[in-house]
């Protein structure tokens, strides 16, 4: 069998956890965490390892070695494959039920509302006014030239 490996930098920092007293219950609390989350997508865990890395501390300090922890995991390749398309069916489907909530949403149909805008709209449409030629006295009036203008009856 072939595996494929993963490895994931370990807790830095305890997780709060009800019953969890001490740093080591908190720390083991948060590395529970990791290993469910990997073991969800199919990884096994191997072994932790431990690391050094050369660190600065602060802008001119002098660097120092400090030990990280590393969790190894595995998975078998065929086993990877198949879960992989499985987690991209799962993916597939969540996204085809989201567009389809939204579509479904768009496709309600609200009562319909008398449109006051509209129906005066059409009122004005239906029955244009009439204008008519109509004499104007010469002066004090809008059309100070006098001659017709037009009224709207």
């Amino acid at each position: 069998m072939s595996y494929e490996y993963k490895a994931v930098g370990g807790p830095e920092k305890g997780r709060r956890k009800r019953g969890a007293k001490s740093r080591s219950d908190r720390v083991a609390a948060a590395l529970e965490d990791i290993l469910a989350r990997e073991a969800v997508e199919g990884w096994e865990y191997l072994r932790t390892d431990l690391i050094p890395v050369e660190e600065r501390r602060g802008w001119l300090g002098r660097s120092q070695e400090i030990h990280r922890a590393v969790l190894v995991f595995r998975r078998q390749i065929a086993q990877s494959l198949e879960i992989e398309a499985k987690l991209e069916e799962h993916r597939s489907n969540r996204r085809a039920a989201a567009v389809a909530a939204t579509v479904s949403a768009t496709e309600i149909e609200r009562p319909a509302e008398p449109d006051t805008k509209r129906d005066s709209v059409e009122t004005i449409r239906a029955a244009p006014p009439r204008l008519s030629a109509v004499d104007s006295p010469g002066k004090g009036s809008e059309n100070e030239g006098g001659g017709p203008r037009l009224v709207a009856d």
